[in-house]
């Protein structure tokens, strides 16, 4: 059972957390919960906590708080700076003032890693060395950074189009608040200027400090070239950002759209080989049954096979994933198993394509 920390910290004491940090002036500006609390804590670990968020603003990924004795560790700065900004805020007033001094990416995407702005040089900021190449290879304009962002427009309009009909009260406060919270995020991602680790590894790093092991394993690619397992082996913790969510996890299956689908599998061989007894995904709760990364294991080798062949036979990548068949995962991943995601699919076409020019 996980112990729940979280008190009931008014606007005022987070205003005040916000302004001694001194990470940015605008902080009371950019607050779009008005002093409401964005992420809540549970403690998983000996000082150790799990950190999703509330609902009240967007933050779209977990983050991992770790607490040592002179200092604390973050894992993921989430997907803005004003969410990171939130999160860092919310970890002094409700878990510890201890200073934040080391930070780890588990990957380059933007929804873990675009609050890296609100930490100094002083602080590490330790990633992968396929993380720090694409944080300096224009990543905004970075495909599945522009896919996400380039929607929220569009997503605001549908909500002010059902805002305008609906007459319902539960329906208009509903909705009202989504549309908050959906233009704030929007503004939010405005200030993002992407800041690269400043501290890298090619394959494992141990770090002791403060009392606390703390180890970093690249397994092998998968949800990207560069996925970190930060593995804690006292505590038998390991945060494996979306790199493996669980099943059925917050959306079923991990995105694949930068992924190295042929290769998956046997990297989550290495992360079986940790000696772990919980996990923490990057989307969705912590989970301790290995089996469901054998089902990803599955679902990963037949999507491959069968897009591998439709590709042999001419089809196009579009066509092709709405012919791929998986509905035997159905067990492990619900109705989404039935059909394949067209962004994997691309992404698998683009692999092969390296692989076997056509």
């Amino acid at each position: 059972m996980f112990k729940t920390r979280r008190s009931a910290a008014r606007a005022a004491v987070l205003a005040a957390t916000l302004l001694t940090t001194g990470l940015l002036v605008a902080a009371q500006e950019t607050d779009p919960t008005d002093g409401a609390a964005a992420w809540r804590f549970e403690e998983i670990g000996d000082g150790v906590f799990f950190a999703t968020g509330t609902g009240a603003m967007t933050t779209m990924s977990n983050s991992l708080v770790i607490v040592n004795d002179d200092h604390a560790m973050l894992v993921d700065t989430s997907v803005t700076p004003a969410a990171a900004r939130k999160l860092i805020a919310e970890i002094k007033s409700e878990v510890t003032d201890k200073p934040i001094q080391y930070v780890f990416n588990t990957h380059f995407h933007f929804d873990h890693s675009h609050g890296n702005q609100l930490f100094g040089d002083d602080t590490e900021i330790i990633g992968h060395d396929y993380v720090r190449s694409q944080h300096l290879a224009d990543p905004l304009n970075q495909r599945t950074n522009r896919s996400f962002s380039a929607a929220i427009p569009g997503q605001i309009e549908q909500i002010e189009a059902q805002l305008a009909a609906a007459t319902d009260p539960t329906d208009r406060t509903r909705l009202e608040t989504d549309l908050r919270i959906r233009r704030a995020h929007y503004n939010a991602i405005q200030e993002t200027v992407v800041k690269a680790p400043n501290v890298t590894y090619s394959d494992t790093m141990t770090l002791v400090k403060g009392g606390r092991e703390v180890q970093l394993h690249f397994v092998g690619r998968g949800h990207t070239g560069g996925d970190t397992m930060v593995f804690l082996p006292a505590e038998r913790i390991v945060f494996t950002g979306d790199f493996f969510v669980g099943s059925p996890g917050a959306n079923g299956l991990p995105y694949m759209g930068d992924g190295f689908v042929n290769e998956w599998p046997a990297s989550l061989d290495g992360l079986k080989a940790l000696d772990f007894d919980i996990i923490v995904p990057g989307h969705g709760a912590p989970l301790r049954d290995r089996s469901q990364i054998d089902d990803l294991q599955a679902y990963l080798r037949d999507l491959w096979a069968q897009a591998s062949k439709l590709r042999a036979d001419g089809v196009p990548a579009q066509e092709a994933a709405a012919r791929i068949d998986l509905s035997a995962h159905e067990d492990a991943y619900g109705a989404r198993a039935r059909s394949a995601d067209p962004r994997a699919v691309v992404r698998i076409y683009e692999v092969l394509q390296i692989q076997h020019p056509m």
